[in-house]
């Protein structure tokens, strides 16, 4: 026998392996799944001989009784040809050694190192700009119960699975997974079918779901974790954060339904409510929004008069991105659900006018991804005419001239690209451009 345990880390914890009698056999010891909870250290524990498992368990690492248990099984199984390969008491010291000196030995792997930073600035990397983030970020969408959570991110989560940019700025080619469990299936079949044709996709284009209607996240989130291995999800959406299965007002809860999340290893969207006394917060602890990279709140007005609801996003919260505002959204219902959805006209939900953006800034928006443009284009991308489009450009210092486009003047920002001066004022235009300058 060894005289000291040697971890050896793998990819999912860690183990270690002794041989012997004579070589031909290995044993090993291994553990996923290394966390500290309140009564102690935990771990999944597993003994091993060439690969074959002789025995297996989930315990508190301290406590003697577990360990014994699965040691003395183990070599009952080990042990049953005339050669004791080990005894039942070596066995015994050496899986106690493993599992009371586990966790200083994990802890010692996730010691300080020296972080390579070597390289050029970046941005961050978007799923959907400016919302939802890459390399494993969680944003929360919050707002108050049925108006409209569900259908918005139904529609984004088909949108990024398919690589729609119909209705947001979708960025590449990723997998989504949504995992339901406050609708029964039948009504998301016909949600989705709706979902789909307000998109322009066929109606039968399938999702990639969970359908667990009434589960809690901890029961669902094994299979959550082998559907991302399987399907290589990129990002998942959860319905809701409330069926987490834990208390949504205590923080040591609530921090372990964001470490679960967090566990996950691909970004996350999870759908959270508001408290009825206070509609512009998460319900439950602060850890939720402390926890998530990007928290958005989802404000809606409806119009039942004419079977359309209004949808204005904003990001109240933002760990590596600006918090810019985002367009708002018109739904239109019909019989089947959801027919459309695109930007609303300017005015269209008065309620909304606050989250509006202004044309000016859409205008500044167009230029930083398009470059200096004509005023024909500005206006042909705002959807508005051409004359509106000069009057915002005209005498503003946060857009000047740059050079003719052949005969066509083009625009930039002055803070962003060459410029010879401030665009020009129209005087010819008159009130008419004093007017539409005003509201900025």
């Amino acid at each position: 026998m060894v005289e000291k345990i040697e971890y050896q880390k793998f990819p999912e914890g860690l183990m270690y392996t002794e041989e012997l009698e004579g070589g031909d056999a290995l044993l090993k010891f291994k553990a996923e799944k290394i966390r500290l909870e309140k009564t102690g250290a935990h771990a999944e524990v597993q003994i091993l001989i060439n690969d074959v498992l002789l025995a297996a368990d989930q315990f508190n690492l301290s406590r003697l009784d577990p360990r014994q248990r699965m040691a003395n099984k183990a070599h009952k199984q080990l042990n049953t040809g005339k050669i004791e390969l080990i005894s039942a008491a070596a066995l015994n010291h050496r899986f106690d050694e493993f599992c009371i000196g586990l966790w200083e030995a994990n802890s010692a792997s996730t010691i300080a190192t020296w972080l390579d930073i070597e390289g050029e600035l970046a941005l961050p990397e978007y799923i959907v700009n400016p919302f939802v983030l890459g390399n494993g970020a969680g944003t929360i969408l919050y707002g108050e119960p049925a108006k409209g959570k569900s259908w918005f991110t139904m529609m984004l989560a088909q949108s990024i699975q398919h690589n729609v940019e119909y209705v947001f700025d979708v960025r590449g080619d990723n997998n989504c997974m949504f995992v339901n469990l406050e609708r029964d299936e039948e009504g998301v079949i016909r949600r989705m079918r709706a979902v789909n044709r307000a998109l322009g996709l066929d109606y039968d284009k399938q999702p990639l779901m969970i359908n667990r209607k009434g589960w809690t996240l901890e029961r669902v989130k094994n299979s959550i974790e082998k559907s991302i291995e399987h399907h290589n999800v990129d990002v998942v959406v959860l319905d809701s954060i409330s069926r987490a299965g834990l208390g949504l007002t205590n923080d040591d809860d609530a921090n372990a339904i964001m470490d679960h999340l967090n566990s996950l290893g691909v970004s996350w969207i999870g759908i959270a409510h508001t408290p009825k006394s206070n509609t512009e917060t998460v319900f439950g602890s602060q850890m939720f929004m402390a926890s998530a990279d990007v928290v958005c709140q989802l404000t809606t007005e409806e119009r039942y008069d004419e079977n359309k609801l209004g949808l204005a996003l904003q990001i109240t919260k933002a760990n590596d991105i600006p918090k810019i505002r985002l367009p708002i959204w018109a739904m239109e219902f019909d019989d089947y659900g959801v027919h459309t959805m695109r930007e609303a006209y300017d005015g269209e939900f008065l309620e909304l006018t606050e989250f509006a953006t202004s044309r000016k800034e859409k205008i500044m928006e167009y230029l930083r991804e398009n470059g200096p443009s004509t005023v024909d284009d500005i206006a042909s991308a705002m959807g508005v005419h051409r004359s509106t489009a000069s009057g915002c450009l005209s005498g503003n210092p946060e857009f000047s001239t740059i050079d003719k486009d052949g005969k066509k003047q083009l625009y930039g920002l002055t803070s962003l690209h060459q410029s010879s001066a401030p665009a020009q004022i129209d005087y010819d235009r008159g009130y008419e451009r004093t007017v539409e300058q005003s509201s900025f």
